[in-house]
């Protein structure tokens, strides 16, 4: 990296108010001054062999993992050295802390998150990926989060309508429970509620409708239903006839604000690359002759790590005077 240290720098100044600042202190997973444990074996578990005992805990998913982990003094330590839980106890500490507290834990297994914590590249553009979606556990770069669709979580009201999907489905779907706090590079307020993955949601819906098509003829024919009936409502009301205070049914969608949203910030940690390769740890770092620039393939939102970096000069030019400038 030292023949491009003067071409980089590690970080912006700018905190963008993910999760990792709002996840509350929890009582320590990995301390157990505060719960005395009974010593205790772990009856039939006991007779399997370490390998294999190990294997089924590492499918559990991590909600489960941890309320194994409580059970006695015994499950404690043989979670606590697990070699694949170490290491995210060790490098994602935040990641684990946020799963827990927003509640996405019986859809991550730690399996799942250390192939994250071992994977560089987001999963929708194929760049450095410096952040962890932890509704489903995906990497992503800012510039994904801050603006796809599939990286906003919908409040369940919303979904159903968006949708056509009854709240009992939705609540069967991968959901969060939002942490109130801070959140976005534009500090906007959220409150506790409860959020659903949007992809989750959209695929549930075109395969209980049958096709896309099906699904959007569905939903434009609730909205029109729901329309006729405020519209007799309200000729009523004015007619003195029913309440007075009719309240429009929402149409659309709620405005998103991009990297303004907070609810794009609301399942999201920072984490680092492990590169299994030379065994060391990558945060990536941005480029100081896109520095200026809020466009891509410039944007100075854009994090790199070596390979990725040389590419980039490859592509964008050397960088003279802070500025690319083409070969």
């Amino acid at each position: 990296m030292d023949e491009y240290s003067h071409l980089t720098y590690p970080s912006l100044r700018l905190n963008d108010h993910t999760l990792d600042q709002n996840v509350p202190t929890l009582q320590s997973e990995y301390s157990r001054r505060s719960f005395p444990l009974p010593i205790s074996s772990l009856s039939a578990l006991d007779c399997l062999p370490p390998e294999l005992l190990e294997q089924i805990l590492l499918y559990l998913d991590i909600r489960a993992l941890i309320n194994f982990q409580y059970v006695n003094r015994r499950s404690a330590d043989l979670v606590n050295h697990l070699p694949t839980y170490k290491v995210i106890v060790t490098h994602a500490r935040n990641a684990l802390r946020g799963i827990l507290c927003i509640q996405t834990g019986k859809w991550i297994t730690c399996s799942l998150l250390l192939e994250k914590l071992h994977t560089s590249s987001c999963e929708k553009c194929g760049d450095f990926g410096g952040y962890l979606y932890l509704l489903t556990c995906k990497r992503v770069c800012f510039l994904c989060l801050s603006q796809e669709k599939e990286y906003l979580p919908l409040g369940l009201s919303h979904a159903c309508r968006k949708f056509g999907l009854e709240r009992a489905e939705v609540q069967k779907l991968p959901c969060l429970r939002v942490i109130p706090g801070t959140y976005s590079p534009n500090e906007k307020k959220a409150n506790e509620t409860f959020l659903v993955d949007y992809e989750a949601a959209l695929n549930w819906a075109v395969a209980h409708h049958g096709s896309l098509d099906a699904m959007h003829t569905y939903v434009t024919n609730q909205n029109a239903k729901r329309q006729e009936d405020y519209e007799r409502r309200l000729m009523q009301a004015q007619q003195g006839e029913g309440p007075r205070h009719i309240r429009k049914p929402p149409t659309g969608d709620p405005y998103d604000g991009r990297s303004g949203n907070p609810f794009r910030f609301v399942a999201i940690v920072s984490a680092p690359w492990l590169d299994r390769s030379s065994d060391t740890i990558e945060w990536g770092f941005h480029c100081l002759g896109c520095a200026r620039s809020s466009r891509l393939p410039l944007h100075k939102r854009r994090k790199f790590i070596r390979s990725s970096f040389h590419d980039h000069i490859r592509e964008c030019g050397n960088i003279e005077h802070g500025m690319h400038s083409k070969p």
